[in-house]
């Protein structure tokens, strides 16, 4: 009795994404770590945790935008404008720098509002309005910054970028697991989580429940845009300065991260700690393929090929549930069949004495307004 239950908890284990994803994590690393000379480098780690740094807080800001069954392109594009933003602020002005610091992270939100009120309010889908608002904000970037690299920055920006805890824990990894922790608390203990997965699955399911969907689209698109600012300082701090290119190529690889995670890009399901390994799981291929001294374009297709397969995993796992949904339903169909022939004679002679009420009402009234009329 006991191996069986042992047995049914490792099955049931073996269904969660996380858990798979841990054994893939797990596998790889030891592959790379055993043969590869540098990968299991202090030096290489400290970049790995760099590394997933910025995409993970971006993946966890999709993770938000695609359990309510939306999507961001523009991810990439306002973070890039946040660093440009700072950089530019710190370079040119004399304000304080975590005056800066808060006004470049405010743009982000703004940015993040104008996609949500365009989504909402103009009914443009997700794809189609924040793939306008990248190319926008690309544009405002170049000509802010004359298409030029930015530097200048602030010491305590620059040194966020190399300080590590413990020579090993990065700065920006601290920031990206704390970002993740906020965002796991507020989507599973507060209403505004609740709400954000009801709406992901069916927004007039979530207009009869009571939620306000303006307000929750406002938030959530804000929300992510908070988010791709703090990146933007992270990008920054990395970078030690800012590119007119910054942010390019981010959000595909923070959508890729968050599907990987789990996340259904039909919405209602998505987990931070699935975006979290998911994060780790990219990264990991690309740099275990550099040291594997694999060509960077096959590393692309891999990426590809990556979320590809994790959509059409998806797919099929609705298509799935679908199926045991409607089985049930069709079992119980042809009883439902046997009762409606049993009922049909009656519901016909129901119609029929309805019919007549309405016909017999019909006359008096017409009775009515002749004999007034006359």
């Amino acid at each position: 009795m006991l191996n069986k239950d042992k047995t049914f908890k490792l099955k049931d284990l073996a269904k969660h994404t996380e858990f798979t994803l841990i054994i893939i994590i797990v596998g790889l690393f030891i592959l790379a770590s055993v043969f590869t000379e540098n990968f299991f480098s202090t030096y290489n780690i400290t970049n790995l945790m760099k590394q997933c740094a910025i995409i993970g807080v971006l993946a966890v800001a999709q993770t938000i935008i695609i359990s309510t069954g939306g999507i961001d392109i523009s991810g990439g594009a306002i973070t890039g404008l946040s660093c440009m933003v700072l950089a530019l602020l710190q370079r040119d002005t004399n304000l304080n720098v975590f005056v800066t610091l808060i006004i470049a992270v405010i743009v982000s939100v703004i940015a993040g509002f104008i996609n949500g009120f365009i989504i909402h309010d103009f009914k443009v889908p997700p794809m189609i309005a924040t793939l306008g608002s990248a190319t926008i904000i690309r544009g405002i970037v170049k000509i802010i910054s004359k298409a030029l690299t930015v530097s200048g920055l602030n010491k305590g920006i620059l040194d966020m970028g190399n300080l590590s805890l413990f020579n090993l824990i990065p700065v920006l990894a601290i920031i990206w697991i704390a970002v993740a922790i906020i965002i796991f608390l507020v989507l599973k203990y507060t209403i505004f989580g609740r709400n954000l997965y009801i709406i992901g699955s069916g927004v007039e399911v979530a207009r009869l429940s009571g939620i306000k969907v303006r307000k929750m689209f406002y938030s959530v698109y804000a929300l992510a845009g908070l988010l791709y600012g703090i990146a933007g300082i992270m990008l920054a701090a990395r970078v030690q300065s800012a590119l007119p290119t910054g942010g390019e190529g981010y959000d595909m690889n923070a959508i890729a991260a968050a599907v990987i995670g789990g996340a259904s890009l039909s919405g209602g399901r998505g987990t931070v700690s699935g975006t979290l390994l998911g994060t780790i799981l990219m990264v990991i291929i690309n740099n275990a393929g550099v040291q594997f001294g694999l060509n960077t374009h096959i590393l692309e297709i891999t990426s590809g090929v990556l979320i590809v397969f994790a959509v059409t995993m998806d797919m099929l796992k609705n298509r799935v549930k679908k199926i045991k949904i409607l089985i049930p339903i069709i079992k119980t169909s042809s009883l439902a069949a046997l009762a409606f022939l049993l009922e049909k004679q009656l519901l016909k002679k129901f119609v029929l004495y309805i019919k007549f009420i309405i016909i017999i009402a019909f006359i008096r009234y017409y009775d009515i307004i002749r004999l007034q009329y006359y």
